[in-house]
Formats: C-alpha cells, structure tokens, sequence
C-alpha cells in the first residue's frame, strides 16, 4: 500500500512538473513572438471551469511609458460585449420581462417596423442571432463614435433616432430587404437596440443592470462600460499598427501612432472594458453554466437556452458566417464545435471561447486591431499565437 501511494504521489509531482514545463516553454514562444512581431501588447488565458491552467501578459499596455501589459490590464473588447447582452437578454426573460418569442414592439416605447415588411414581427430571438432585418447604416454608425471617456448622447434617444419614422436618422437603408428571420445581418446597432430594450423593461441603465446582475456577482471589479478615473492607470494605450483604413481611424490617430480616448454612444455592442484576469472569471462562469454547474446569474435551464443552437437545417438563415456556421444567443458555434466570440474596433482586438466537449476555454485581449492596410505582419504574428495555444490544448 506504500508503494501504491509513494507511485501515486510521484505520478502527481511528475504530471505538475511536465505542466509547469510546457506552461514555461508556451510563455517562451508566446514572450518571442511578441518582440519579434509589431503588436504592443496582449494577454491570454486558458482556463477551465475550475483551474486557471495558463495566464500572462506580453509586451507592453503603454510604450511610452513602458507599462507592461499584464493579466490586470484593462482595455475595450469590441464585440465580445455582446456576449454580456445575451447573459442580460437571458436574466431579463428569468426576470419576467419577455420571452425570446416576443415581438419587440409589445415592450418598446416606440414602434420599430421594416418598411419592406409592415405587418411582420420583429422577435427578441432575431435580435439575439442577427436576423432580425434590422441592419447598419455604416456612415452613420461610424458617427456613433465620440472622442469623450462617455458617450454624451443617451442610448436610448440614439435608437430612437435610428429606427423611428420620426427620428432624425431614420433611413429605409437602415432595414434590409430579406424577409425577417430570413437572412444572417451581423448589426452592431440592432443589438444596442437589444440592450436598449433590457433597460427599458427593468428601469435602470443597461450599465447598471449589468454591474447589479452580472459583474458584482462575478466579482468583476475592474470591468466597466464607461472610462473609470479610478482605475486610469490599469487602461491600456491603444495603438494602430496598420495603415489606417476608414476615416474615423485617420480621426483618432495620434502622431505617435497610439489613439486618442474614445467612447461609443451604442456602447452595449462593443464598448465594455475590462481584464484578462475579469474574463477568467466570466468565461469560467459560462463554462460551468454550460456543464449545468453554475447559477450565480441565471438557472441551468437559461444556461441550456443561451448556449443553444437557435436553428436547425430546415430554418437556417442565408449568409451565415462560414466560419461561424450556427448560432446560439449572441454567442456562435465555430465548425470544429467550439462556442466562441472574437472582437475588433479601433486599437482593439479580442476574443473569448470553449470548447464544451474539453471544457477547455481560452481569452486573448490585445492593444491593437488586426485590420487596416498593409496588415499582414500583425495577422500572420496572430496566427503563430493561435498556433502555440493549440500546442497547449493537445
């Protein structure tokens, strides 16, 4: 029986130490890529729903200053917000307040109708897996974008604006002519609207309901929507490294190449702020809701619906992502099965995912896009990243 537990306990040091191993030699190649690359800085994670089995930052949050970019860094995540909408949009339907089946026009304070498709609904589900006909005007999303640390204009007027008859932008170039429910239209103001849509029905700003109901349990306390003076010296610069491609980024371009602050008036879609190290929290939350193992924010039951696939053969959209071939609520399914959401805004690039079958999960937050002209020494640098983390996983 000694012997038994002396092999048990060898084996067990062993395993630590070839784990401890490969996370040294992953940090080697991830630290080399990033000082052979143009990319300032980055953080990952690799987690399951109960370990923490890799997490670093690389290079630096500020080259000025020479801050290094660590797990605690704090930067916008683009897109990858919208996967806090789905977990709202799944604690407003626990709190009563709609279904995924409900027309959007019974619980908003103004009608919201395609003009190529009067008499049909628009559903809470359409909004949640961009289907909803409801698309971007891009010229004027691209003015949603303000050099302030806090949108000045309200979310809720900015919709408004959007998508009444009578608002100052409305356009019919702001629906799609595709039957609602019909075709993938990936819009970041329709999901705005979404949110609009949970602070409209519990009262409070989308802000405050999602510190109240997500980030406070979560203990998420350096996660914010808007700047916060307090943690200024946690925020990452951001940086363009490409050659800039829209005008809004020739707006923002400060001659050192880093960019000025700025803030989104539809800031649900993109705009939240926060660390690898918050992620870890949130992703191995989602994980465990997946696994029916977790229900700090919503039942396993709201677990199972969020992550759900919303379409099957006979009711698949056209355009989907091939990519992203299924979707679930605000979140998709990758082809090789993995739930995932990536970001990209200005300065910015991220990504959350897991695999459900390994409960394996990863996070990456990075101080620049990988968009622009003349961007293939930042994608190709991203590639290798990716290609070390699959060493990890296998």
């Amino acid at each position: 029986m000694k012997k038994i537990i002396l092999l048990s306990i060898s084996f067990l040091l062993v395993t630590a130490c070839s784990g401890q191993i490969f996370k040294d030699d992953l940090s080697k190649k991830l630290t080399k890529i990033q000082k052979q690359s143009n990319l300032p800085g980055f953080a990952i994670a690799v987690v399951s729903q109960d370990s923490v089995l890799f997490s670093e930052g690389f290079g630096l949050a500020d080259r000025a200053k020479k801050t290094p970019y660590t797990t605690q860094t704090i930067q916008p995540i683009a897109s990858v917000s919208k996967t806090f909408i789905g977990l709202a949009l799944m604690k407003s339907i626990e709190l009563g307040y709609f279904t995924l089946e409900t027309n959007i026009n019974e619980v908003l304070p103004f009608k919201v109708i395609n003009p190529n498709f009067p008499n049909e609904n628009i559903k809470i589900k359409h909004l949640a897996t961009h289907t909803s006909s409801l698309i971007e005007n891009i010229d004027r999303y691209q003015k949603t974008y303000q050099l302030e640390k806090k949108p000045t204009v309200a979310l809720k007027d900015f919709v408004k604006d959007y998508y009444a008859t009578d608002g100052k932008y409305y356009k019919t170039e702001n629906f799609s002519t595709a039957k609602i429910g019909s075709k993938y239209e990936y819009s970041n103001i329709a999901s705005a609207l979404m949110a609009y849509i949970i602070e409209y029905k519990s009262g409070m700003l989308f802000s405050e309901f999602t510190n109240k109901y997500i980030f406070e349990p979560l203990k998420m306390q350096n996660t914010n929507w808007f700047y916060n003076e307090k943690l200024s010296d946690k925020y990452a610069t951001l940086y363009m490294v490409n050659e800039p491609e829209i005008e809004l980024e020739n707006l923002l371009l400060n001659k050192d190449k880093s960019l000025k602050t700025y803030s989104n008036i539809v800031y649900p879609d993109g705009s939240l702020k926060t660390s690898v190290a918050d992620l870890t929290l949130y992703l191995q939350a989602m994980i465990k809701g997946f696994n029916g193992k977790e229900n700090t924010i919503i039942t396993s039951n709201s677990y199972k619906t969020l992550f759900e696939a919303q379409f099957n053969e006979t009711t698949m959209p056209t355009d989907m992502d091939k990519r992203e071939p299924i979707r679930a609520i605000f979140w998709s399914y990758t082809k090789s099965g993995n739930l995932r959401h990536t970001g990209s805004d200005a300065g910015v690039f991220a990504f959350i995912s897991f695999n459900p079958k390994t409960g394996l999960g990863r996070i990456m937050t990075m101080n620049t896009a990988l968009e622009g002209r003349e961007n293939s020494k930042a994608v190709e640098n991203f590639k290798k990243i990716i290609a070390v983390l699959d060493e990890f996983d296998h």
